[in-house]
């Protein structure tokens, strides 16, 4: 081979491997953007539901008391009736005889007692002289003694008469709304025939519900806490309860607590609550399921962050935090109430943390990333 052809051939071989010297290095792929966000506290107000089934505060059932005939029905089924409103008139003919009855005893009951009580007076004066025995005078005053008992019985079935005879007309003993009648105009009633009507008050009412020994004491420290704190001018004995009838949607008037049992059912670890709630509109019925909101007492400086920030796996639910380095690392979490789009965090995270709320699926561990910051916002509006 020619010295010129090596030459050229040498050449070319440089050439091309500086070409190939001079390719550029492959570019590196760009930091995953994720949008994050600050953990910060918000106050928060505690909260605890629990279902309940209302009752009336009044529920009561109208008896016949005693036995007769109805003659008038004085009310609409369903409609709401007044305390003292005449329900029922019974026939009183009967009662009406038994008390002129009882009267005409006690009548000639106070005849006879006026006779024995003048003859025992009579002999008190004959007996110093010897006209009547000691035992004639003693007789004398035991009739007098048995005409004063015949009185006092006489007047007692009066007394009686009397009262059986108001039976008859039968009055409402509450306010409030009256339900269908049981009988009709011509039965005869009786003690033993059961209720004739009911009459539910529903001005006020009550909720029943159980909460378990783990959150009653919570609850109870909080509230017993607040109360030690609170000036004693603004300190409140009841604990004020909600009613929520649905998603977001509150009754307009708040409860009371009025009961607390005195004892854990052994069977299911709870404990028997009741609250009184007014109802001055009748928007609530007895029977009616509701949700019982307890809120504790005092606003508290509470982590939350979004719920979009939350993965979970089997180790449990964590969130990704960005150090400064801009890298991302598993922080495990204890969760607590969820409130709206947000979730209370009880450990893993503090004020000041950065945690990913927006494309945590694309990252891992370790992963370096591009964060972008969201807007701060109370309840941020975060997709998923």
């Amino acid at each position: 081979m020619s010295k010129t052809y090596i030459s050229l051939f040498t050449l070319f071989s440089l050439v091309w491997v500086g070409l190939l010297g001079c390719k550029p290095a492959p570019q590196q792929a760009p930091d995953v953007e994720v949008v994050v966000q600050k953990v910060k506290s918000f106050p928060y107000r505690g909260t605890a539901s629990f279902v309940g089934r209302l009752n009336a505060s009044s529920d009561v059932k109208i008896l016949a008391r005693v036995k007769a005939k109805i003659e008038s029905i004085n009310f609409s089924e369903g409609r709401e009736i007044k305390s003292g409103s005449v329900l029922f008139k019974l026939n009183d003919d009967e009662l009406q005889a038994q008390k002129k009855q009882s009267e005409a005893e006690v009548s000639r009951s106070q005849s006879a007692l006026n006779a024995a009580d003048k003859n025992y007076k009579r002999g008190q004066e004959l007996a110093p002289d010897g006209y009547i025995s000691s035992s004639e005078l003693d007789a004398l005053e035991a009739k007098l003694q048995e005409a004063q008992s015949a009185l006092a019985s006489a007047k007692a079935k009066l007394d009686n008469a009397k009262v059986d005879l108001s039976y008859a007309t039968i009055e409402a003993p509450i306010s409030g709304k009256i339900g269908r009648s049981i009988y009709s105009v011509g039965d005869v009633v009786s003690p033993e025939s059961g209720e004739l009507t009911t009459i539910v008050s529903t001005n006020n009412m009550e909720v029943p519900f159980f909460v378990s020994e783990k959150i009653y004491w919570r609850m109870a420290k909080k509230f017993t806490e607040a109360r030690a704190k609170m000036p004693r001018a603004e300190r409140r004995d009841e604990v004020v309860i909600k009613i929520a009838l649905e998603k977001d949607e509150f009754y307009p008037h708040e409860g009371k607590i009025t009961f607390v049992s005195n004892r854990v059912d052994p069977k299911t670890g709870t404990m028997e609550v009741r609250a009184t709630i007014p109802n001055p509109e009748g928007m609530l019925k007895p029977g009616q399921y509701v949700n019982v909101i307890v809120e504790e007492p005092v606003e508290v400086a509470t982590v939350m962050i979004p719920q979009s920030a939350v993965q979970s796996d089997q180790q449990g639910e964590f969130v990704m935090v960005v150090d400064d380095k801009k890298k991302v690392s598993r922080q495990n979490v204890g969760l607590g109430e969820r409130v709206d789009v947000m979730v209370i965090v009880n450990k893993g995270l503090k004020n000041g943390d950065t945690i990913v709320i927006q494309g945590v699926q694309r990252i891992r561990s370790g992963q370096k990333v591009n964060p972008i910051k969201a807007e701060d916002r109370t309840v941020p509006e975060i997709e998923g």
